[in-house]
């Protein structure tokens, strides 16, 4: 697997991260050990979205300022298994190497009615403004110097990141499950779940090409967004500098996950040989 060629990850990161793949490839434990990591990765993810839906200051974001505690904690509890619900549809998607022949706006589309909330018209790109349905068609984020596409712009956008997702994918599976991991967060298709969307289909797209996923602690949640924000005028400006620092962290995540699997081959205890 050549991973070197592309612009947005550096370029000593992207090195480190294929002799550690090349060095354990071929461990007949690495693949046990990368589920144990898959599992890591959506617990943290559900636990990214408990601190979201209970932190009180987040509520109103989330249009839940009026929600019981024990509604909340209800909907933190259901949330956390709709996620690892996700993961099991996506992992029977495809077989190794040819999941983003899978990926498109149907597939991404039953991956939000898994993980959304069902009061937010899960499963559905955003639409016109509803009153029935206390939906707005367009989303802001809050965001300093970006706003996400208008809702009649999603379909044709999420179609292009799609499609540049399986070219990417053809000759560097990292970056492409970055840029999807980018993308679908840069352009909100949904009215909910968008984040937990993007960052499955990328660990989705690495578990296809033999990786780690990228495991981001909730402690990191602060840090993470901030990155989101610099990100993501930059996707749409298709400014290769402005991505990379995101591109980087997510990478280095995925690093940390090989330094894990390495650190635990190499403890475990060598077979004895009883025959004499």
């Amino acid at each position: 697997m050549n991973i070197r060629n592309m612009t947005h990850i550096n370029p000593g990161l992207r090195e480190e991260i294929n002799l550690k793949l090349q060095k354990i490839a071929r461990h007949p434990r690495y693949y046990d050990k990368r589920k144990e990591l898959v599992v890591q990765e959506i617990r943290s993810l559900g636990d990214i979205y408990s601190f979201w839906i209970e932190n009180p200051e987040l509520r109103k974001a989330l249009l839940l300022e009026n929600k019981k505690p024990e509604t909340i904690r209800k909907m933190a509890r259901e949330g956390i298994q709709a996620v690892h619900n996700g993961w099991y549809y996506l992992s029977q998607q495809g077989q190794f190497g040819n999941f983003t022949d899978y990926l498109s706006t149907d597939l991404l589309q039953r991956l939000n009615g898994l993980v959304a909330r069902k009061d937010r018209r899960s499963g559905y790109f955003r639409e016109p403004p509803n009153l029935l349905s206390h939906t707005s068609g367009d989303v802001t984020l809050n965001l300093e110097g970006y706003t996400p596409p208008s809702w009649e712009k999603v379909p044709a956008q999420v179609k292009e990141l799609l499609e540049k997702i399986r070219e990417s994918y053809k000759t560097d599976p990292l970056e492409a499950a970055i840029l999807a991991h980018l993308g679908i967060g840069a352009i909100q298709p949904f009215f909910d779940g968008n984040k937990r969307c993007s960052r499955l289909i990328q660990n989705r797209i690495l578990y296809d090409a033999q990786m780690p996923p990228a495991t981001i602690q909730a402690g990191e949640s602060k840090f993470y967004f901030g990155l989101l924000k610099k990100a993501f005028p930059a996707f749409r400006d298709g400014g290769v500098e402005g991505q990379r620092q995101f591109y980087d962290y997510c990478a280095s995540k995925v690093n940390n996950g090989l330094d894990e699997i390495l650190g635990d081959l190499q403890e475990e205890p060598a077979i004895k040989n009883t025959n004499h």
